[in-house]
């Protein structure tokens, strides 16, 4: 088993929905890859195809389908191939349905007249997905659709959803998808890549770095609204805030704030390669001494164990920070990710700041007081819970479950 099956996993990432939909995917393409089976993306657009091959940071492979994507480079492993769909659009998936149904068809032909058939299974990630859509292509063979809006019940023979769901939400969740042949929910299956498992970070009684992450892309400015802050505070009172740590600050909305002594703490904040602001960010760094940045990182997990704490945008990203352990605090800034952010906020584990789009500066504040008055006794508690709650796992496990379709 495994071999003999060929994954399609239609999805996108682009400067308009960023690039979140490509990091899950690839992580699944990963895992289906180890099981032996073959993987093809088919994007709409050639900021998609950009994006999955930066994404995937693997080597060169030249021997390419007919229709891939016209670049030379396409840094993905073995028996994985990218094909931009000439009649797609992001946001009308209908639109390109006669195309995908006549390419899954010759696949199917080609793959018929081999002695060792495969069997084509269709993944779909995207958020603009109808119900015409799936069951025109569920009709004849194999589909699957990552899910986590509940937007309508999905004519699929598999659902992934890996929200975080209490027993209680449980029934309601499996009541939404009647539909579907095989669910696969909870955080358990999150599709996280093969750097996040068996590892846990360390808490440590001092505070030294802090990560700060907005995913692909900053549409709203959390990062320069970070640097401002911290730039107040650490011009303010500075003759006589110096102490060893981050300094206390009442949680408020006045500016009037006690400094955080560069001495203690580095900030890393990661650039998405959808975010705008780059420029202005390495701008700011030549003056901040205690502030790194980071591009087109590679090992995601490995920046992340070495620092005591993140300051994230709810997402899958909250899903890695918890199968670390690094104790963190979460904003939204889309709709799609308000349950996620709610969820892991009732469970304890990471509390949410708020959403940067209704109110910025509140954000910014509450972001602030959690970093300087989070304990260790606090931070060892939330990590040992977070890791509880994501094993890293979760890729093969969906993987294994498209292999058994």
């Amino acid at each position: 088993m495994g071999n003999d099956r060929i994954i399609y996993i239609r999805t996108d990432g682009n400067s308009q929905i960023a690039s979140g939909h490509l990091v899950r995917c690839i992580s699944i393409a990963w895992a289906c890859r180890s099981l032996g089976m073959d993987v093809c993306f088919l994007v709409s657009d050639s900021e998609s195809c950009r994006l999955l091959r930066e994404l995937s940071n693997t080597r060169k492979q030249s021997d390419r389908h007919p229709s891939a994507c016209p670049d030379t480079d396409e840094h993905l492993p073995d028996s994985i191939t990218i094909i931009q769909l000439k009649t797609a659009q992001y946001d009308n998936l209908e639109k390109e349905l006669p195309e995908v149904i006549s390419l899954l068809t010759s696949a199917r032909q080609i793959s018929a007249s081999y002695p060792d058939t495969k069997q084509i299974v269709y993944l779909t990630d995207s958020y603009f997905v109808t119900e015409k859509y799936l069951s025109s292509l569920s009709a004849f063979l194999k589909t699957a659709y990552m899910d986590d809006l509940r937007a309508f019940d999905y004519p699929v023979n598999l659902i992934i959803n890996y929200d975080l769901i209490p027993s209680a939400e449980l029934p309601a969740y499996q009541n939404a998808y009647r539909k579907a042949e095989h669910l696969l929910l909870g955080a358990s299956y999150t599709p996280l890549r093969s750097q996040f498992l068996h590892r846990q970070i360390t808490v440590k009684e001092q505070l030294t770095d802090i990560l700060v992450t907005t995913g692909g892309s900053d549409p709203f400015h959390f990062c320069l609204g970070f640097l401002a802050h911290l730039n107040r505070r650490l011009k303010c009172n500075a003759g006589h805030c110096q102490t060893s740590g981050i300094s206390k600050v009442t949680h408020s909305r006045s500016d009037a704030q006690k400094s955080i002594p560069v001495s203690s703490v580095t900030f890393h904040i990661v650039i998405g390669k959808l975010n705008t602001d780059r420029e202005k960010l390495w701008q700011i760094a030549g003056s901040l001494p205690c502030l790194r940045l980071h591009e087109n990182v590679s090992d995601m997990a490995s920046l992340m164990g070495k620092c005591d704490m993140a300051v994230s945008a709810a997402g899958t990203t909250l899903y890695e920070l918890c199968a670390l352990g690094v104790p963190s605090i979460s904003f939204t800034m889309a709709d799609n990710q308000l349950t996620a952010a709610k969820a892991f906020d009732n469970s304890g584990t990471i509390p949410c700041a708020g959403d940067i789009r209704t109110d910025k500066e509140y954000v910014l504040q509450t972001v602030f007081h959690f970093m300087e008055n989070c304990s260790i006794q606090k931070r060892k508690a939330a990590s040992d819970a977070m890791h509880r709650l994501v094993d890293g796992k979760g890729s093969l496990r969906i993987a294994s479950a498209l292999k058994e379709l």
